[in-house]
């Protein structure tokens, strides 16, 4: 891959509630640099970000896409971009971060989850003004006020209105529209990101990930070491640790049981490997009231933002 001006260097996560996944940052503090960003970065999870003053470009690894006061965005996981406001101004943001298909489980009878996974995870972002689709951008406009409310009340309703607002993307695709803005590079890794994320109970070995983003494993290797720090091995084992974390927190169940349930060989090999990427054990992680971050030089050093970037 050629390297342009931007490295890809940063993959933010954010931990979304297993019980309700959606994430809101806004308020006056998340006001965007006019200094362009030397790198860019990319998340976990679906952000949409809405645009409230000034103007400025979201650069994609295929150049610069301008906004404006009132502009939404949607930018599908494992997609590298960049935000800045225009020169002599710092406009004003909110963003969602959300797992819709969890959103659309809980509010659909069991296995009839909308299928979202081709309107919102194939490398595609999507640009929405008023004037170019009114009913989106009320949708998405309607999930943030919602979500500000932050009580039972606002969490049923994101969950409706998320599921209106995943069929309005599916009836675009069915009927042949233009949904969204196809990248004409894509980030060459997100293959491999995509099917670990969504596989990553199952033997991950490199040479499928490679054959994957159609390159020779060497290339792949190298690509991948370079882009995101880790081997991919190490990247494998340390997203099993952070689904692990997840459910150490949020669930009573087993050591031996979560081990289990996000992969890992036995017991012994998560305890190892939990207490190297953790720096404990998951029994006294479950316990600690300070729970760390993974430890620098694991797959997964970066956190999302709690503040936006000076």
């Amino acid at each position: 891959m050629a390297r342009n001006a931007h490295n890809v260097v940063e993959y933010r996560i954010y931990e979304l509630p297993l019980d309700f996944p959606v994430l809101c940052l806004t308020g006056d503090s998340w006001r965007i640099s006019d200094t362009p960003s030397n790198r860019l970065h990319f998340h976990n999870c679906l952000e949409i970000g809405f645009c409230h003053t000034d103007s400025g470009t979201i650069t994609f690894e295929d150049g610069p896409v301008p906004f404006s006061a009132g502009d939404v965005f949607l930018i599908p996981r494992h997609l590298p971009h960049t935000t800045c406001s225009t020169k002599g101004c710092k406009s004003m943001w909110s963003y969602l971060f959300v797992d819709f298909d969890a959103l659309a489980a809980d509010v659909l009878p069991s296995g009839e989850a909308y299928d979202n996974k081709c309107v919102l995870s194939i490398g595609k972002y999507m640009k929405i003004t008023a004037r170019s689709d009114a009913r989106l951008h009320f949708l998405c406009n309607t999930l943030l006020e919602e979500a500000k409310k932050n009580d039972a009340e606002a969490q049923q309703m994101i969950r409706l209105y998320s599921l209106t607002m995943v069929a309005e993307l599916q009836r675009r695709l069915m009927e042949g529209g233009k949904p969204a803005t196809k990248n004409s590079k894509v980030f060459p890794l997100k293959p491999a990101l995509e099917y670990i994320h969504d596989h990553f109970t199952e033997p991950c070995d490199t040479a499928t990930l490679a054959n994957l983003c159609h390159l020779s494993q060497t290339h792949f290797r190298r690509l991948f070491l370079s882009c995101m720090g880790s081997t991919p091995l190490q990247f494998v084992i340390s997203t099993r640790i952070y689904q692990a974390c997840i459910l150490l927190v949020n669930t009573d169940d087993p050591v031996l049981n979560i081990a289990q349930a996000v992969g890992m060989a036995s017991v012994s090999s998560f305890n190892r490997n939990f207490q190297q990427v953790m720096g404990m054990s998951p029994r006294q992680y479950r316990a600690s009231a300070h729970r760390p971050s993974p430890r620098k030089g694991s797959i997964l050093p970066y956190r999302g933002w709690t503040l936006p970037e000076k």
